[in-house]
């Protein structure tokens, strides 16, 4: 879809007469950035225990009906991480237990467990923010907003600074350096020893027992994971150009509390005129210039009115474009329906991968020898029965 040179998007773009926004859709890029930071890991050592760790307990029948729960399968989807640290935290205690007694060699070091508890909640902050981003009614402008939600957590949640350190600040102190840095980014070595802390005794326990040497390598661990992802997604940008880059101009506003903030000279340059050619050729003259006499109503609207000037400004991210616009029910309609046409893009990955889930079915491990026209025959077949159903 995104290939620069002969991709569907590129040959719509190039058939265009008017300005294209493409679209990179964000949790596909941060399914990316996951995916890379947590192979980065002390050189991909940490998460290959993770998963190698996950096939040895698969297979192990007697431990899986003793425990009445399967240790869960990996997956194409690096977000879906979460899933399985957290099954190795919940049932810890059986796990080491049944491997100690049968496969001692398979036992996860301490380290590996305190880095696996500090990433846990960071991988469980991303996929919240990755159901949020795959709702349908969700426009561009929203997805930037709960991206830069997501890195306001992580920074908190690590206390990560922006800034150089210096020779004075980079002194040791109880052992360790004081801050872990890369780039313009870094991280006091006592937030990290605090975030190990709050993720209970078992952590913490197993921190403690380290020497101060192999304390440092996992705070170092943790520290570069951290500051990698964060680098990783401040690069999440929705809007991209023609080379598949973070474009740099973004997407039109189209919510009553985005327009409200810009003077009418503003919306006319920056917002109508660009489609201005186009939105003629489907509207009449009388119906365009609606569009202008909506955003000055809409203005004199917010200015005026108290009660509609809370109802506006009380508007974020989760709230949806209908309910938006609903806030007026029957004005500014010639507004509201050119916003509706910039808000509209074309369904990205994450949507058809939702159909997918919906249909449950895929071309899996198991079915690579099944060919397209047999799949498709598949899903058409599981529509038409659920249409069926939902008709009565």
């Amino acid at each position: 879809m995104t290939g620069r040179h002969a991709g569907v998007v590129t040959r719509l773009v190039n058939c265009a007469d008017h300005d294209v926004l493409r679209i990179w859709c964000a949790p596909h890029q941060i399914d990316i950035v996951v995916k890379a930071t947590a192979e980065g890991i002390n050189n991909g050592d940490w998460v290959k225990q993770a998963y190698s760790f996950s096939v040895y307990l698969r297979a192990q029948d007697n431990l899986i009906i003793a425990m009445n729960v399967k240790c869960p399968k990996k997956t194409n989807r690096w977000a879906h991480l979460g899933r399985l640290l957290n099954f190795y935290k919940s049932y810890r205690r059986p796990l080491l237990a049944y491997t100690k007694d049968k496969r001692a060699d398979l036992m996860p070091s301490d380290q590996w467990w305190i880095i696996t508890y500090a990433v846990a909640p960071v991988i469980d902050s991303i996929n919240i923010t990755l159901v949020q981003l795959q709702a349908r009614s969700l426009m561009i402008a929203q997805q930037e907003n709960l991206v830069q939600n997501l890195l306001g957590t992580i920074m908190s949640m690590f206390k990560i600074e922006f800034g150089a350190v210096d020779d004075g600040e980079a002194c040791e102190e109880n052992g360790h350096d004081r801050y872990v840095h890369q780039g313009s980014l870094r991280i006091p070595t006592e937030a990290i020893v605090d975030h190990i802390e709050n993720q209970g005794s078992f952590a913490r326990d197993c921190y403690e027992s380290l020497e101060a040497a192999d304390q440092q390598i996992v705070i170092n661990h943790i520290a570069t994971y951290a500051i990698a992802l964060v680098a990783g997604l401040q690069a999440v940008k929705a809007e991209r150009d023609g080379n598949n880059r973070a474009s740099n101009k973004d997407a039109s506003p189209v919510l009553p509390a985005d327009l409200v903030k810009l003077r009418h000279g503003v919306f006319l340059k920056d917002v109508l005129d660009p489609f201005r050619q186009h939105v003629t050729s489907l509207w009449s003259a009388e119906s365009v210039e609606q569009i202008e006499v909506d955003h000055r109503e809409l203005l004199k609207l917010y200015s005026a009115d108290p009660i509609m000037h809370d109802i506006i400004n009380k508007h974020d991210q989760t709230t949806t474009f209908n309910d938006v616009w609903d806030c007026a029910p029957g004005r500014f309609e010639h507004l509201r329906s050119f916003c509706g046409g910039l808000a509209t893009v074309f369904a990205n990955t994450t949507s058809v991968e939702s159909d997918y889930l919906i249909l449950k079915w895929e071309l899996d491990d198991n079915r690579t020898a099944l060919m397209h026209l047999s799949l498709e025959g598949i899903f058409q077949a599981k529509q038409r029965r659920t249409l069926e159903m939902l008709l009565g």
